[in-house]
Order: C-alpha cells, then sequence, then structure tokens
C-alpha cells in the first residue's frame, strides 16, 4: 500500500506531461476544478483588471495542473482570455468563467465592481475633499431635491446617458453616487444637472442591469463647506430589455412636422413630412405612414384631409403617393392592415381611415380609391339601427384579424369625441371580400378613481402580441381647453375583454398630467412591454411651465409636450395590480417643440 501511494502521483505527473502528444487531457480524469472558484476584482471607469486561472485535474482525490491543456472563456462582454488570464474591461456584474479541457469542464464565478470618480469640467479638484471633510446636517431649506429621473422609473438597457437633475437649495456643489450591486461610482459638480459621457454611461448601466441603480445627492456651499445636506436616495430599475433597430414617428404639432427618431439614437429627428397639421399613423412594417392636414390653414369642415406617404428604399426617401392637398378624403385617423393579412406583401397595402361624419372606410394607400367592405357596422350600436354610433381612431391588430377603435353614441364625431367605448370588431378576407364582425365592447363604464369618474375612452392601441390594449381615458369630452382639463391617462385592458386597470404609476398618480397618445414597442421584450405616449408634465427643471417654449403655449398647451417611455411589466399582469412604473423622458427630441402622437415601428429600409 505504501508503495501505490507513492506511484499514484508519479502516475498523474506522467499523464499530465503526455498532454503534449495530443491526448485529450479529460480522458484521464474525474473532474476539472478552476481555480480560484470565487474571484472578485475592482475596476475604475475607462480601465481594466485582470485575473489569472489555475485548471487541474482531479482523479482519485489527487490534482494535476493542467492549464496548459485548457481552454478558457468568459461572456464577452466582460472581458477576454489570453491562455488562462482574464482581462475584464469597464463592467460590474458577475459571470462564470469555464474551463474546457477534453470531454471535461469546470467553472468558477467571477464578481467584477465597476468604481471611478467623475469630475466635471469646472468643478474643484478637491471636491471630494471637501465632501470628505464635511458633517452631515439636516436642514430642509439647504436640500437638494432630485428632479429627474423619475424615483422608481424603469429603463430599457439601452437607453442614452440620462441627464440627472436636481435643485441646488442655496447650495453650489454637488456629490451625485450612482450605486448597485456592482456598481460604485462618484461624480462631483458645481451644475445642477450631470450627464456622463456615452462609455461611462454605457458601462454603468451594463453593470446595473436587472437591479436598482441607486442615486444619491448630497450637496454643500463653497463658501461655507463644513456641512453638508443630502437628499432621499431614489432608485431607477435597469432592465435587461434592449430595444434597438426601432423608430418612432411624432408629429411636432407646434411646429407643423411629423418626425422620425430612432431609439437609442443622439442624433437630431429627421424631419419625415412637413405641413401636416393634424394626425399620423405608421404601419407595422415601417413602410407607410398615412397623415391628415388642415389644408390652407381651415381645420373646419371638408379642408381636413387624409393623404398617404409609401417609403421608396431605392432612393432611401418618402413618397407621397396621395397628397391630401386634393382634397379627396376628408378625414382624420388612420391603421394600416399588417403585412401578409390580408394580402402577403407591402404592395397590395390597405388602409383604413376615419372620414368625416365618424365613419370607417377602407382605402387603398397608393391610389386613394374606395375598397369595398361592410365597415358601416362600426356605426351601428349592438342590437340597434346603423348609423346610430360615431367610429374613429382605429388600431388593426398585429395579426390582423381585429380592429379595435373608440365607438361614441353621437354621430358626427371624427377627431375630438365624448362618452366615448373601446371596441372592437373581427376582420376576415373571405372570397375575395373584406368582412367586419359586429363590434364588442372592452371596457365597463363608468371607472371611478381618487380623482373622478372616467366615462370617455379613446385612442386605443394593441399590444406587439395583440393581447393588450392602452388607451386613454377622461372624465369629460376630448380636447378640453386648457388640455389637460378632461384629465386624460392612460389604462390598460386585456384585450379579451376580462380585466381593465390603470397606469397609475405611468399617469403620475392622480395629476392631470395630458397624457395622450399611447403606442406600443413593436416587439415585446422579454421582462416588459414598451409604451411611448405625450404628457404636459415637467421634464426635470429643462421643461416646466415657467420655462416652456411661446409656441407650445399657442399651441393650446401651459408647457411643451414631450414623448415618454413606459414599462408595462409582464409579471404583474393579473387585472389587479398596477404594471406600470414611472415614465422616462425620451431622449433627442427638441424641447422646444409640442411633440404628440408617437408611433413606434421598424425604421423605414429595414424589414
Amino acid at each position: 500500500m505504501q508503495v501505490l501511494r507513492f506511484a499514484l502521483p508519479l502516475a498523474l505527473a506522467l499523464l499530465a506531461c503526455s498532454r503534449s502528444d495530443g491526448d485529450d487531457p479529460g480522458d484521464d480524469y474525474e473532474r476539472v476544478e478552476i481555480e480560484p472558484a470565487q474571484a472578485t476584482l475592482n475596476v475604475e471607469l475607462g480601465g481594466s483588471a485582470t485575473q489569472a486561472y489555475t485548471a487541474w485535474g482531479v482523479v482519485d482525490g489527487e490534482r494535476v495542473d493542467i492549464t496548459a491543456s485548457c481552454r478558457f472563456s468568459i461572456d464577452p462582454s466582460f472581458g477576454a482570455f489570453t491562455e488562462a488570464t482574464v482581462t475584464v474591461g469597464p463592467r460590474g456584474g458577475k459571470t462564470t468563467v469555464d474551463a474546457t479541457c477534453g470531454e471535461l469542464a469546470g467553472t468558477a464565478q467571477l464578481a467584477v465592481t465597476l468604481a471611478g470618480s467623475v469630475v466635471m469640467p469646472g468643478t474643484p479638484t478637491e471636491a471630494a475633499d471637501l465632501f470628505g471633510a464635511s458633517t452631515p446636517a439636516t436642514d430642509p431649506e439647504r436640500t437638494p431635491v432630485l428632479e429627474y429621473p423619475l424615483d422608481g422609473a424603469v429603463s430599457p438597457r439601452n437607453i442614452p446617458p440620462v441627464e440627472f437633475q436636481w435643485a441646488a437649495a442655496g447650495n453650489d456643489l454637488f456629490h451625485m453616487k450612482l450605486s448597485s450591486t456592482f456598481l460604485d461610482v462618484d461624480v462631483y459638480t458645481t451644475a445642477v444637472e450631470a450627464m456622463l459621457e456615452l462609455p461611462a454611461w454605457d458601462a454603468i448601466v451594463a453593470s446595473a442591469a436587472g437591479t436598482d441603480l441607486l442615486i444619491s445627492i448630497e450637496a454643500l456651499a463653497q463658501a461655507s463647506p463644513g456641512v453638508k445636506y443630502a437628499a432621499p436616495s431614489a432608485k431607477l430599475t435597469v432592465s435587461n430589455d434592449y430595444i434597438d433597430r426601432t423608430a418612432i414617428y411624432y408629429w411636432a404639432s407646434s411646429q407643423g412636422n411629423v418626425m422620425s427618431q430612432t431609439f437609442g439614437s443622439v442624433d437630431e429627428p429627421d424631419v419625415v413630412r412637413g405641413d401636416c397639421t393634424s394626425c399620423h399613423s405608421v404601419s407595422r412594417s415601417g413602410t407607410r405612414i398615412g397623415y391628415s392636414r388642415c389644408v390652407g390653414g381651415n381645420c373646419s369642415g371638408p379642408t381636413t384631409t387624409v393623404g398617404f406617404l409609401k417609403y421608396d428604399p431605392l432612393t432611401s426617401s418618402w413618397v407621397e403617393m396621395v397628397n391630401a392637398n386634393d382634397l379627396a378624403m376628408p378625414g382624420s385617423y388612420t391603421t394600416f392592415a399588417p403585412v401578409g393579412n390580408p394580402f402577403p406583401t407591402d404592395e397590395q397595402a390597405l388602409a383604413m381611415v376615419t372620414r368625416q361624419g365618424g365613419t370607417l372606410e377602407l382605402r387603398d394607400p397608393d391610389t386613394g380609391a374606395l375598397v369595398p367592405s361592410n365597415l358601416a357596422v362600426a356605426n351601428t350600436t349592438p342590437g340597434g339601427s346603423p348609423g346610430t354610433r360615431s367610429a374613429l381612431m382605429p388600431d388593426w391588430s398585429p395579426d390582423g384579424t381585429r380592429v379595435v377603435f373608440a365607438s361614441t353614441p353621437h354621430p358626427g364625431q371624427y377627431i375630438d369625441l365624448s362618452d366615448g367605448r373601446i371596441a372592437m370588431m373581427t376582420y376576415s378576407y373571405t372570397n375575395g371580400e373584406h368582412v367586419f364582425g359586429e363590434p364588442t365592447y372592452l371596457v365597463p363604464d363608468p371607472i371611478t378613481l381618487p380623482n373622478g369618474t372616467y366615462t370617455n375612452y379613446f385612442f386605443p392601441s394593441f399590444s406587439p402580441d395583440g393581447e393588450l390594449v392602452v388607451f386613454n381615458a377622461a372624465r369629460t369630452a376630448w380636447r378640453g381647453n386648457p388640455a389637460h382639463t378632461p384629465g386624460q391617462r392612460l389604462m390598460l385592458a386585456h384585450a379579451s375583454g376580462s380585466w381593465v386597470v390603470d397606469l397609475t404609476a405611468m399617469n403620475g398618480g392622480d395629476a392631470d398630467l395630458d397624457i395622450t397618445w399611447a403606442h406600443w414597442a413593436p416587439t415585446a421584450s422579454n421582462e416588459y412591454y414598451w409604451v411611448v405616449f405625450s404628457s404636459q408634465r415637467d421634464y426635470g427643471h429643462r421643461i416646466t411651465r415657467a420655462n416652456t417654449d411661446p409656441s407650445c403655449v399657442a399651441n393650446g398647451v401651459l408647457q411643451c409636450k414631450q414623448l415618454w417611455l413606459g414599462a408595462v411589466a409582464k409579471n404583474k399582469l393579473n387585472g389587479t395590480l398596477d404594471p406600470s412604473a414611472p415614465p422616462m423622458w425620451l431622449p433627442g427630441q427638441d424641447m422646444r417643440a409640442d411633440n404628440i402622437s408617437p408611433y413606434w415601428s421598424v425604421p423605414a429600409g429595414i424589414e
């Protein structure tokens, strides 16, 4: 037995040496162990760190170093291996290190904490020392207030750099700490806002993804730096969801332009069509736009007409197929059948138009020609007489089998409305005929909330999988004067009509923030659905009633309406919980414009 005990290490060593002949190392061992099994690295913003590993082949309780015969790997978003040493970049988080040794493999855990300090231009270099030497004090008059992002907001992982904003409260030097499980970053500035450059921001959101990014602000006056005042911490949940290859088409109504902004881009938005003075829609394929215009500035009578644009991939431009100035289609709201229903290509597109007088009809968006159908059923009260209701604001489901729209008991309404209901009807293309079913109603009436009773429902929009419908609810007729008076806010219904909930967090609680025109991102992500909408709410201190652009006030609002991005949690869709969160301001838009009616689709030119 004594001889065998000494012979085994010698045999293992000979086996290890024999790896040079190309044999699989995994053939001779029970398992592979990696050291260190648990490792922690700290990486500075813009920096890197390394960690060396050893792989051991284990048999009968004995270990042999087989590192040279193994291939090491790691999630490439963290870093890369050179032989058995990993170099990680500025990204916090926890990941797995793998070693493949022939038929066997071993794993280890690596935790990386991203740390760093950013001193903004114009800020004293000794700012960190001033805060470190100061004594915390309490004074409501001197306590800074975080204004943006909104506490509890949820963000996609690839949102562009966020501008953090706060109120100074008599201070002139500020320390913001951004922290999460694997993140600890300090920012020092003399300004009342801070926005990190793109590389640093990308590193921060990658480190915080799937967790809460805690935001802490403390402040002092440089003239008397002995005391500092801290605001309550706020949180921004950074989801694991990516939103990419999508574009938001919206109406800068105070400027009269339909604009396009690719999500995640920090470039200036593009003008798609000028001289648009009313509503628009975008096809789910991103290749068609329906718009309406008050021709000659006259928004009454038959001069509010519809036109159609089509994207030409050869010239990368929008071509006007039907010009609203021709006055051929008096009307407003439009929607498009998705490609593949009823026709297999976009060359046979089908559009639905809200005509003046509150009726729906089908049109060929290439020619404007009327397409025969039984859409008059939309204006019929179930079990009642034809023509007894108005139908407007339609949205076609992603699979093309249903249309949801606003229905009112007041014939003639086709832009503004009162006593609206959310109606749904089926659609089929049978024996060459476009057939719509009798409408059913999704939402009970009335809905009572702490700030009033809601009886007017409108602007319905299908989720990308057709399971949900987001819509507006108001207490009175829409539109009011001033615009926020009817209290329009967002609610969510299951498309089956089985439940409806108020999106309280997204609406800002019980406030009347003039929220309208909600539409969904074209695909449902893993954790959330995402909606974009327009709201007359403060964007930190950048947009308030006190500093809003006069052109927006002249357009009928108290302050410039802006586009906001809201998250709907997929794990809270039970009809009881509020699945929403406070929203994020959509980066890249013009803060001097009244931005409304956002439609979210794939960018033109991308299939």
